[in-house]
């Protein structure tokens, strides 16, 4: 008769790879160098190479777009492991913002699957591959079209711990969503999915609203052997361009410290942490100078890593500040800055001194109209009323 498993055995089984895990560390497959070039037409290599080169070139100069970033690592990892395929809709096209532009020409259909519009579909289809050694990337047009392959997404995170270990998950999916201010791309195209998808266990879950994150990170999920979720800011794909490291993997369980506060800032008092994520990370830049305007400054931290959450940072800062708010691109009710609050209340009470301050969507639908969805969509400016009002002790 065999003994019950242990009990600390359920959160061994939460993920293949540790959070913590150093993916610059993990070599390719052997031969796979030699496997990539006897099994891709020559012609095609050399103009994927060529285009690599040229998007690295842009990141080397701090030229390089999100949407471009993503696809620089999505091709090196192609190049590197001839397991890694990919799927998307529109893929010969490069869909919506060119992420997986050259897979098919490069690599065939079989490693570059353009998919019909069915996203539990596609997504299926990836599942199988990931149990049975391949390592595929799906790219969503939209982060919102995973609604429909809500079924599979859960499938992916449970997968490790149900088979007791014995089938790893290599998936990425990665896709521009999110909720920008005066995005106009009403209601089904502007929903929260990052926060749907919170609770669903196993899942790694990122945002990336740089170019070197969104490249860095996408590498890391790559070679993670559990599923992977990144979220890119839908209005920023294009626009936001700057440097990436070129060839570096980057940890996908960190947040990122963007700008901190002055000692001055923080020694009279004067300082707030503001935790945000997406387009939050743009809308908090913006409105910097008017905060510092005043005397005032803040600890500007990204959430890169949503699930599993960098607590150790956001806890440094408070340690600091004493004081948070949270910009938040998902609903008042069971969103990310629900999460994040309830974990800050439960962990860090001891150095807060006033209540974390919320600014996150309101529960009706995203209006179309701008001059409705101000009433749902929270922006710089509320930060920067936020940080006044604790200041003025209204919170």
């Amino acid at each position: 008769e065999s003994p019950p498993p242990p009990a600390e055995l359920a959160k061994e089984l939460e993920f293949p790879d540790a959070p913590s895990t150093d993916y610059n560390a993990r070599p390719p497959p052997a031969g796979a160098d030699a496997i990539t070039r006897a099994t891709t037409d020559p012609e095609a290599l050399a103009t994927c190479e060529a285009h690599v080169a040229e998007l690295q070139s842009l990141a080397k100069r701090g030229e390089i777009s999100i949407a471009d970033a993503v696809n620089l690592a999505v091709l090196e990892e192609m190049l590197r492991d001839p397991t890694t395929v990919c799927h998307a809709e529109d893929l010969q096209a490069g869909s919506s913002y060119n992420i997986p532009k050259l897979t098919q020409q490069t690599f065939g259909k079989l490693r570059g699957a353009d998919e019909i519009i069915d996203e539990g579909h596609f997504l299926g289809k990836a599942i199988g591959e990931g149990m049975n050694g391949y390592r595929p990337i799906v790219e969503m047009m939209n982060t919102n079209f995973a609604i429909y392959a809500m079924a599979e997404i859960s499938s992916a995170g449970n997968t490790f711990a149900t088979t007791g270990g014995q089938f790893q998950m290599p998936l990425t999916i990665v896709g521009a969503g999110g909720t920008a201010p005066n995005q106009a791309l009403g209601a089904e195209h502007s929903q929260p999915f990052h926060a749907y998808i919170m609770g669903i266990p196993g899942l790694k879950i990122g945002a990336a609203a740089s170019p070197d994150a969104a490249y860095g990170m996408t590498k890391s999920m790559i070679r993670d052997n559990g599923p992977c979720f990144l979220f890119l800011p839908v209005k920023m794909m294009k626009e936001t361009k700057g440097h990436a490291a070129v060839g570096e993997c980057m940890p996908i369980n960190k947040c990122k410290l963007v700008h901190k506060a002055s000692d001055d800032a923080v020694a009279g008092g004067r300082a707030v942490t503001v935790l945000t994520y997406l387009h939050g990370l743009k809308e908090c830049q913006s409105v910097l100078p008017e905060i510092q305007a005043e005397g005032l400054d803040i600890d500007l931290i990204e959430l890169r890593s949503l699930k599993p959450l960098d607590m150790e940072t956001i806890r440094d800062s408070l340690a600091r500040t004493h004081k948070v708010a949270i910009l938040d691109e998902s609903t008042n009710s069971g969103g990310v800055g629900a999460t994040v609050s309830a974990l800050i209340h439960e962990q860090c009470f001891d150095l807060l001194d006033a209540p974390v301050k919320r600014l996150c969507m309101d529960d009706a639908p995203v209006p179309y109209a701008s001059s409705m969805e101000v009433a749902v969509v929270k922006r710089g400016s509320d930060v920067v009323k936020a940080v006044f009002d604790f200041m003025l002790k209204k919170i």
